[in-house]
């Protein structure tokens, strides 16, 4: 089996734990269900939030979807460390 690291460009990926829902599941529904024009994403009276929990995601696009955090989880730890660090040598 092939890896594949994706490396997008542009801005960050959006986080699930945290900020704009709606914007994170917009993208998600954008990267993972088949389409071809923006209305093939939901219907005119559905939320983003409600179509991405509505539609149905294979393992493996789960299993992407959480590897997206790693990164923020990553800078969390770094910010995390660095102000305890600050709290020590104050």
């Amino acid at each position: 089996m092939q890896e594949w690291v994706p490396n997008f460009v542009g801005g960050a990926v959006p986080r699930s734990d945290c900020g704009d829902r709606e914007y994170y599941c917009s993208t998600m529904l954008a990267f993972f269900k088949p389409w071809r024009t923006g209305k093939d994403l939901k219907s005119e009276d559905q939320s983003w939030d409600d179509a991405f929990t509505t539609h149905m995601f294979n393992a493996r696009q789960l299993e992407i979807m959480k590897y997206f955090n790693v990164r923020y989880e990553c800078l969390d730890a770094r910010d995390d460390y660095a102000a305890q660090m600050k709290k020590v040598i104050m």
